[in-house]
C-alpha cells in the first residue's frame, strides 16, 4: 500500500502508562486518544507506523514493554523499534515510511518532552510534512508544571518549528 500520509505511533507502552497513565493536554487518557486516531487512519487506508521503545534498563515482560494492548497492531502494520529518543536515529523509519510512500506525518504518542519531541524535531529537519496531533501525546507533569502545560508548550515550540497542529476530533486523514 502506497500513501502519501501515515500515522506514527510512538512509545504507547504499559511500562510507562503503568501505574500512572500519561495524559494529554485536556486531561483525557491517551490510550483513547490512539485509538481513535488509529481506528480513522486504518477507515482511511493510512498505514499506522507503531515506534516501541526498548531499552536495557526496561522489564524483559513482553506484556510491559509491548504496544500497548489496546492499542493492538493489526498483522501487516510495522512496529519500528527504537533505542533512543528519536525514532528516526539508528531505526527502520525512515525505510519504512520511504515503502509506504509517506511524506506526511500524523505524530502522536508519548512522551511529550522526550521522544515525540525529538521525532517530531528530526521530521522536521527531514522535511517531512508534520501534523502533531496537539492533544494526543501525552506526559505527566513536573514539579510546578503540569501536564496540560507541558503539552501546550511543546505545542507551541512545534508549531514554531514548521509543525502543523491538529486536534485529534478534527483529524481527517
Amino acid at each position: 500500500m502506497s500513501q502519501s500520509k501515515a500515522l506514527l505511533v510512538i512509545d504507547v507502552q504499559r511500562v510507562y502508562m503503568e501505574p500512572e497513565p500519561k495524559v494529554t493536554s485536556d486531561g483525557d487518557d491517551l490510550i483513547a486518544k490512539c485509538q481513535s486516531l488509529i481506528g480513522k487512519a486504518r477507515a482511511a487506508g493510512i498505514p499506522v507506523v507503531f515506534v516501541q521503545h526498548r531499552g536495557s534498563d526496561e522489564p524483559n515482560d513482553p506484556a510491559l514493554v509491548g504496544i500497548h494492548p489496546d492499542l493492538a497492531p493489526a498483522v501487516d502494520e510495522p512496529i519500528v523499534e527504537k533505542h533512543f529518543g528519536s525514532a528516526f536515529f539508528r531505526t527502520e523509519l525512515e525505510e519504512v515510511l520511504a515503502r509506504l510512500g509517506a511524506k506526511t506525518l500524523y505524530v502522536s504518542g508519548l512522551a511529550t518532552f522526550g521522544c515525540v519531541n525529538a521525532t517530531v524535531m528530526c521530521a522536521i529537519c527531514k522535511d517531512y510534512d508534520v501534523r502533531v496531533v496537539l492533544d494526543a501525546h501525552g506526559t505527566t507533569g513536573f514539579g510546578e508544571i503540569t501536564a496540560t502545560q507541558m503539552v501546550e508548550q511543546f505545542n507551541a515550540t512545534w508549531k514554531r518549528a514548521g509543525a502543523k497542529l491538529v486536534a485529534e476530533a478534527e483529524t481527517t486523514f
